[in-house]
């Protein structure tokens, strides 16, 4: 098409940027737009994605990550699947734990990458559909690169998704414009499927170009649009054929309108969230990071407002295609606009719940790729406007609206940036959105500061909404636990918790270690054992929940083991082993106890392998068991090899210390006992097993004196303790200090009656007394 005249009468809007610069200017832009979100950390639903994702975290094969799991790292075969499969995006967080580990700001940089790259192909696909100037062409793209939309999928590191969906699918079209080749577009509709599963919106795409451009009697048409169709066919086989062709199901607070019983309401809202989500295009005023649960109101009438907007919308929608579509092959005008129509509503056709339900209402980071139509659209409108009022004071005016609208759009991204820096400004600015959300997910944040007051504070508030919240009130459960050791109040609010989710794996542990701590063993291994039965293949946190049937498994091994019930207790820790796999965070303690285990059995041998097991863990405490082990068997020339590696790795552990004295002790080594005594209470003074154990070596040595300053100090540290009483009298006794021994005797018999030895011990004195007596 022709430009517009350059001059006083008629300016072309940024012309006076030469277009070499134009690229680096986009660049510039969209970088410092969103350089603040180099200095955010992992936020929402980074944490399940990279943070506690094992396929990221390279605690699973890479196998497992290209073929069986979803995006969240479960196996994506199982019912509770989101079914997302996005091993491109998995693979490069992986790629970047492997180089640096998880440092944010350098995910939240490659995020930052690709929107620059992607805001520079919306200016060079603009440009090829040639329906403006260069210097319009720089706007659209300057918009795209500012538009507040778009801070959801490049400020959240999951958005990587969409981000890189999104460049394949522009690099794709632009070069398909340019020097068509339908292998390498197939190539690129791979990759965009395998970054999200909106990708496969390319194809049809391609097909709409070429149907819209080209002449469909002409042999290559006739060639490529067959290979377009059946490789979409293969891939939409392949990629379903992962999902087992399952589809996956979202709970009732993902998606409550997919729930609603009302098949009117249901279709009526669904309908209506389209021209929601062009709203949020349009005028991005209020944003929310989630807009689940009652964020927007049902739609259950047809007098409702907004579904006559919807109505109206649709049917103008409707009259503009088909007025396009009526004279589109001798129009490149109507064809590009028939094209960026196809670009702005077609990706939003998988995520509309109308095809099938997902895993959200409405969502941002879903727009990313309608926004880059809809800002070429909005540079054709600037375009249209430039040619109809071509004076120069109208040419001032459209300019000035240019630079307003990029600066408002500025303004707001910056501030949405600011807000996706920590999670606490996140879910604070969502709390007139979606109270109920960001109320408990404040809870958490809260929780976690330690600002316990205000936790309570936020948990309560989203109870009052919607009283099912599960993790509400299981939250609360370890908030009071935490805070107050408010036992009762506690396992109240886990028993709501599972009221609301019978097969809630954490809840049910936590509540059985509780009623445990109280006596009611029988409730407790009763909640362990649903704990541990309950399948969570119909969770999204599949592998959660697996974790936490492996720790419910250690827990109860613990329980059995204080019980004595060895043998049971063995086979639980093995089975706490077989769940948690080899990345369970248990692993060394579990062996060590099945060691303690069969050692308590007089399994030496057994006992043996599995503290060796440990040890090749680093497991400090079997370091420790062992060498008491192999002192108990007369081996003690192995014990300093054990105590000495231990020392390296905890050298300021006061019970590392304290257990070497003893073993020191017992291998009669009583200088070194006593220097490593001191050495821990040099940590800490008041540590009772410390303190109980130099008291014992300076009365075993006959340092009477100075073990009673111990048992003393033990004794101001547990004033209601009858042994420490008990103790104390009998040092005392020792030293002579007959009627200070018999009042702590005394004390000790009052406090346990059935304190044999303190009995005797009191009655030897009372004896010594009679003699003094009597002499």
């Amino acid at each position: 098409m022709k430009k517009g005249k350059k001059g006083p009468n008629n300016p072309v809007l940024l012309s006076n940027i030469p277009e070499c610069y134009h690229y680096i200017l986009v660049a510039l832009f969209a970088g410092f737009v969103y350089s603040n979100t180099l200095k955010a950390d992992f936020v929402y639903d980074d944490r399940p994605a990279i943070l506690t994702n094992d396929d990221v975290l390279g605690r699973s094969s890479w196998r497992s990550l290209l073929t069986t799991n979803d995006f969240w790292g479960n196996p994506i075969g199982l019912e509770g699947s989101h079914k997302s499969y996005r091993p491109l995006i998995t693979a490069s967080f992986r790629l970047q734990f492997i180089l640096h580990g998880l440092k944010a700001e350098l995910f939240h940089g490659v995020n930052l990458i690709c929107h620059v790259i992607n805001s520079m192909l919306v200016l060079r696909l603009a440009r090829q559909l040639r329906i403006m100037e260069n210097g319009v062409s720089l706007f659209s793209s300057i918009l795209f690169s500012c538009h507040p939309i778009t801070s959801e999928a490049v400020c959240s590191i999951v958005g990587r998704a969409d981000l890189s969906a999104t460049m394949w699918i522009l690099l794709a079209l632009t070069t398909h414009i340019s020097n068509p080749n339908c292998i390498r577009a197939i190539s690129f509709a791979v990759f965009a499927i395998l970054s999200k599963e909106t990708g496969i919106i390319l194809i049809p795409l391609i097909v709409c170009y070429d149907v819209l451009f080209k002449s469909i009697l002409t042999k290559q048409f006739r060639k490529d649009v067959p290979n377009y169709l059946v490789s979409l066919a293969v891939i939409c086989y392949l990629r379903l054929s992962i999902n087992n062709f399952q589809s996956p199901k979202f709970s009732k607070n993902d998606n409550p309108i997919a729930h609603d019983s009302s098949i009117l309401t249901r279709t009526l809202t669904f309908l209506y969230l389209p021209i929601f989500h062009a709203n949020l295009i349009a005028f991005p005023k209020t944003l929310s990071f989630d807009w689940s649960m009652d964020a927007i109101p049902r739609v259950e009438s047809i007098l409702d407002s907004r579904f006559v907007l919807s109505v109206i919308c649709y049917s103008a929608l409707f009259k503009i295609i088909r007025k396009l579509i009526m004279d589109f092959k001798n129009s490149h005008q109507n064809q590009v606009l028939l094209f960026l129509i196809a670009l702005l509503t077609t990706p939003h056709i998988l995520s509309s719940n109308l095809l099938t339900y997902v895993g959200f209402v409405a969502a941002e980071r879903i727009l990313y790729l309608n926004t880059v139509a809809y800002c070429i659209l909005i540079g054709f409108g600037v375009e249209v406007a430039r040619k109809k009022f071509s004076t120069f004071t109208e040419s001032k005016w459209i300019l000035s609206f240019v630079i307003l609208i990029l600066s408002i759009f500025s303004y707001k991204t910056m501030q949405r940036v600011d807000d996706w820096k920590t999670e606490e400004s996140l879910f604070k600015s969502a709390l007139l959105v979606n109270p109920t959300k960001a109320h408990m997910n404040l809870g958490y944040v809260f929780t976690t500061q330690k600002k316990f007051e205000l936790a309570k504070y936020h948990y309560e508030e989203a109870l009052k909404s919607k009283g099912n919240l599960a993790d509400a009130w299981y939250n609360l459960g370890i908030l009071v636990s935490k805070s107050s050791n408010s036992t009762q109040e506690a396992i109240h609010y886990y028993q709501k918790a599972l009221q609301s989710r019978s097969n809630f794996a954490a809840a049910h542990l936590n509540l059985a270690l509780l009623l445990h701590d109280v006596g009611l063993h029988q409730k407790a291994f009763s909640h362990l054992d649903e704990c541990l039965h309950k399948s969570g293949e119909n969770l999204k946190s599949y592998r959660n929940h697996q974790r936490t049937q492996a720790t419910c498994a250690y827990n109860k091994g613990r329980l059995l083991q204080k019980s004595k019930e060895f043998h049971v207790a063995i086979d639980t820790f093995k089975l706490a082993l077989n769940i948690g796999g080899k990345h369970f965070e248990h692993t060394s303690s579990v062996l060590n106890s099945i060691g303690t285990c069969y050692n308590e059995i007089g399994d030496v041998e057994s006992a043996e392998k599995y503290f060796e097991a440990a040890i090749s863990e680093n497991h400090v405490n079997s370091y420790l068991t062992m060498a008491h082990l192999k002192i108990r068997q007369n081996r003690s020339y192995e014990v300093e090899g054990l105590l000495r590696k231990v020392m390296t790795l905890a050298p300021d552990s006061v019970t590392v210390l304290q257990n070497i004295a003893l073993a020191e002790y017992h291998m009669q080594n009583y200088n070194r006992s006593l220097f490593f005594y001191r050495k821990a209470l040099s940590v800490d003074a008041n540590h009772v097993e410390s303190l109980h154990g130099i008291a014992n070596l300076l009365q075993e040595t006959q340092n009477y004196s100075e073990s009673e300053e111990f048992y003393r100090k033990i004794l101001e540290i547990q004033p209601h303790s009858y042994s420490a009483h008990a103790n104390y009298g009998a040092i005392l006794h020792l030293n002579q200090k007959y009627d200070l021994a018999l009042k702590a005797y005394d004390t000790a018999l009052i406090l346990n009656p059935n304190d044999d030895v303190a009995r005797e011990n009191r009655e030897k004195l009372i004896r010594i007394l009679r003699r003094k007596h009597n002499f």
